[in-house]
């Protein structure tokens, strides 16, 4: 699983990374890592614009297709959209597609039920309301908040103690969502297993559970050193750093495995 294929890319290992590409060594040879640096160019931050142009060049990028492959595709979809409809046919699509959003729907309400469930978005809460009032504060003292967003820092105010405390705030920033949106899939994932009576250990939600596993325990050690350099905040930073703990704790519970999923690349010897 960490040998790159024909092109050199890692098959499926942008599905267990924290998407930090920029900080990544596998980058290269990674589909979605390759297409999101080239999306931004050297002399200034700007993404890809969402032009159809570029649409059409980042699928060719993500799947590894050729022009020809490409225009082979829109050529199959042209001959679907010229059939005539069969009635019952549609009739019966329409059915299995409404039975289906039944199920998602019953099943998004039990993973909302859950006490993990809860504990994300809660946590994604309380960082936004911590963050919005203090982020006008933190950028005046120097800090950087986005790692595209410190070329306008005065290189005096660039001390040792405020870029450590930019890191840890970037930390905590990046992965508040990422956190909430993993538990959110682990669950969904597994609830789908139990149906299925499929627990293998190299399933996708043990693996988005190793990945929601490191980012509470990066995101535990960024606000321990937030509370260290701003012990003015302690009050406040606190319980939502306790509340990493308590997450990290339910989620050993109900994903004890996860820790031995092996992730394309990462978990090769000498991978990361």
């Amino acid at each position: 699983m960490h040998t790159p294929d024909s092109e050199g890319y890692i098959p499926f290992i942008h599905n267990y990374c924290d998407r930090r590409c920029e900080r990544c060594r596998f980058v290269r040879q990674c589909r979605v890592g390759a297409v999101e640096v080239d999306d931004v160019g050297e002399d200034d931050d700007v993404v890809g614009d969402e032009r159809v142009e570029d649409l059409h060049d980042r699928m060719k990028k993500l799947l590894g297709l050729s022009d020809e492959d490409m225009a082979a595709m829109e050529e199959v979809r042209k001959e679907h959209e010229d059939e005539p409809v069969d009635p019952l046919e549609e009739a019966r699509e329409e059915a299995a597609m409404a039975e289906w959003q039944r199920q998602q729907e019953e099943r998004d309400r039990q993973v909302d039920a859950q006490p993990l469930s809860v504990m994300g978005s809660t946590y994604l809460d309380l960082v936004r309301a911590w963050n919005r009032p203090r982020e006008a504060s933190f950028m005046a003292r120097g800090v950087q908040l986005h790692p595209r967003m410190g070329m306008g820092i005065p290189v005096v105010q660039r001390t040792p103690e405020v870029l450590v405390l930019s890191e840890a705030l970037q930390e905590v920033l990046w992965f508040h969502t990422m956190i909430h949106v993993k538990i959110q899939r682990e669950l969904h994932g597994k609830l789908e297993a139990d149906d299925e009576e499929d627990n293998a250990l190299q399933s996708d939600w043990n693996g988005t559970a190793k990945v929601c596993i490191d980012g509470v325990d990066r995101s535990m050690i960024a606000w321990d050193t937030i509370i260290e350099l701003l012990p003015e905040e302690a009050d406040d930073a606190l319980p939502i750093r306790e509340l990493l703990r308590r997450m990290r704790q339910e989620l050993d519970a109900v994903f004890p495995d996860a820790h031995a999923f092996i992730r394309p690349g990462f978990d090769a010897p000498g991978g990361g």
